[in-house]
């Protein structure tokens, strides 16, 4: 049996299998917009973000349930795909810095934890609280999803890659993060849009934002330190960073043609001047992205 294949039973085993939908982020629309390319050349010479070109963007809700509540305590995401064809750069972003697992078989055991008790629909918090303990790697990114309230809007949430790209920097390679930082910052719902906003308020507040101007990002990169953990998705990283604009994301209008709600946001698509990260979480992406997609479309 394929990685792929184990990966994806384990997000069908914990989240159930729904015919049509993706095995994770299985909530989500598409929209279309463009990437503006920074007033100022950045240091780092990524050729194709000198030019205008166009977006097509992906927004979601963290877990494997079409029907997850809009208001739940899980991370927002957002697939990118900025240009087209062999000089594309696909993104695929969470609203955690972090991730949950740094291996395939961390991956399996995190979603194995959280197996829904038949008798409560919960996961058992005793064989949560045991993974914990022998992983406590993983523990930031519950933490911070304990820590912040969900966003008002896709549109008021950042959304970081979590893996460290490598690039060239005057001359010498460096990693960074990726991070999409939205214009008017990051804005949480209040304690009465809580109460009161149905569980699938996100989609129709979106097209609102679209209606009164486009949705804009900068996209940055935050390079790593001598003391950042470049090969481990789950760590946080600390201290001082050097931050670059590449950009801006601006997200214009939905898009709900076959092409688009179908798209495989497949984050091994990288143009040139961008190399793929150290971690051993980010060579499993392309795999299994594809075995969700055949499962899907079976």
């Amino acid at each position: 049996m394929s990685q792929a294949v184990k990966l994806i039973d384990a997000l069908n085993g914990t989240f159930g299998r729904h015919n049509g939908y993706r095995a994770s982020h299985a909530k989500g629309f598409t929209a279309q917009g463009r990437f503006c390319p920074a007033a100022e050349e950045p240091r780092v010479q990524i050729p194709m973000l000198n030019n205008e070109c166009k977006v097509t963007a992906r927004f979601s809700v963290g877990g494997g349930k079409p029907g997850i509540s809009d208001k739940s305590p899980t991370v927002r995401g957002i697939g990118l795909e900025i240009g087209k064809g062999s000089e594309s750069w696909v993104l695929t972003l969470i609203s955690n810095p972090v991730f949950f697992a740094n291996s395939a078989a961390q991956f399996r055991a995190f979603l194995a934890a959280r197996i829904p008790d038949p008798d409560t629909g919960a996961p058992d918090p005793k064989l949560v609280e045991a993974f914990n303990e022998a992983n406590p790697n993983t523990v930031p990114y519950q933490q911070y999803l304990k820590s912040v309230v969900p966003c008002r809007c896709y549109s008021s949430e950042q959304y970081h890659s979590g893996h460290a790209y490598r690039l060239d920097w005057s001359g010498r390679e460096i990693s960074a993060r990726i991070l999409l930082e939205p214009e008017g910052g990051r804005l949480a719902l209040s304690k009465e849009e809580m109460e009161t906003l149905s569980d699938d308020f996100l989609h129709d507040r979106f097209l609102e934002k679209l209606c009164d101007g486009p949705a804009r990002w900068s996209l940055k990169l935050v390079i790593a330190n001598t003391a950042d953990n470049v090969s481990d998705p789950t760590v946080l990283w600390s201290g001082t960073h050097t931050m670059v604009d590449l950009g801006a994301i601006q997200v214009e209008l939905p898009d709900d043609r076959s092409e688009s709600t179908k798209k495989v946001f497949d984050p091994t698509r990288m143009p040139e001047g961008v190399r793929a990260p150290l971690d051993d979480v980010f060579s499993l992406r392309s795999g299994a992205y594809a075995e969700s997609a055949a499962r899907r479309s079976a």
